[in-house]
């Protein structure tokens, strides 16, 4: 078997178990031929009908189950990221919010663990799930194309090191953020922990010298966001509640088409930029 580095995915799911097994079977599915890696669920004390059986059958499976015995909606996300990076093993390190599926059958965590090792002092952390084709065109400011078959841009537009999810770090990357703040007043109000994180880092990043750390975002991204929600996002858990369009996929455990990777170089050759969303997720059964 191949000497490969280990790469740790961290899953953080609450009371949304349609999005947890989309997520889990595609990445299984899409990384196949990837070996050395573990996979971590954290469950925010579910209470979805079908949760606790699905996560037996993850851990029978010898995926890691970490299952909070009850609800802290301001401090469970950042709790569970740093249970993730904390119990976590490989050299890298993917935290995902659960809410996403992986859309490429192969090929992709080969190139992403190739460009990450060789510019590991520069890469704060990289993208996982596909933009907007307006966000890429007008908000993001890249840097030329690295590498050539399956090619990484830098955006200088974004903090070096993501402040929540959806990335994958390495161990460097990760020590030098330190752990998310755990007394937030909100999740995304207040006090929380991913402005905190950002503030922080800003500190620290102005202090050095010569910044050269950046965001890496691939040219083909192997997820997509899981958009049920008719406004063009997510379900969404806040509280106690659950908000937006919710409902289980209509194939299998398939939002989107899983595409092969040479289909997606197909179709990205001319492209200058990172391939959009609307290029890379094809919905099944439902209109996108």
């Amino acid at each position: 078997m191949e000497n490969l580095p280990k790469v740790t995915f961290g899953i953080i799911n609450c009371n949304r178990l349609h999005y947890l097994k989309s997520c889990i079977e595609s990445l299984l599915v899409s990384t196949d031929d990837y070996h050395n890696k573990e996979i971590i669920i954290v469950d925010n004390a579910s209470v979805e009908d079908g949760t606790d059986e699905y996560l037996l059958e993850k851990e029978k499976q010898g995926i890691k189950v970490h299952k909070t015995k009850k609800r802290d909606p301001n401090n469970e996300f950042a709790k569970a990221l740093n249970y993730i990076i904390r119990e976590s093993t490989g050299d890298f390190v993917a935290a995902i919010q659960g809410d996403m599926q992986f859309i490429l059958q192969s090929g992709w965590l080969h190139e992403y663990v190739k460009f990450y090792s060789e510019y590991l002092d520069h890469t704060g952390c990289i993208m996982l799930d596909a933009q907007r084709s307006q966000r890429n065109k007008s908000q993001s400011k890249f840097y030329e194309p690295i590498g050539k078959d399956y090619p990484f841009f830098y955006d200088m537009s974004r903090m070096p090191f993501c402040c929540s999810a959806d990335v994958m770090y390495s161990r460097q990357s990760l020590e030098f953020m330190g752990p998310f703040l755990e007394k937030n007043e909100g999740h995304e109000t207040g006090v929380n922990s991913e402005d905190n994180m950002r503030k922080r880092l800003t500190d620290k990043l102005s202090s050095l010298d010569n910044r050269s750390v950046f965001c890496a975002m691939p040219k083909i991204s192997p997820a997509v966001a899981i958009f049920t929600d008719k406004r063009g996002t997510n379900a969404r858990v806040r509280g106690n509640k659950r908000y937006g369009d919710y409902w289980a996929p209509k194939e299998s455990f398939k939002y989107y088409k899983i595409r092969t990777l040479e289909e997606m170089k197909k179709i990205s050759v001319n492209s200058e930029l990172p391939i959009g969303i609307e290029k890379t997720a094809i919905a099944i059964g439902w209109d996108l």
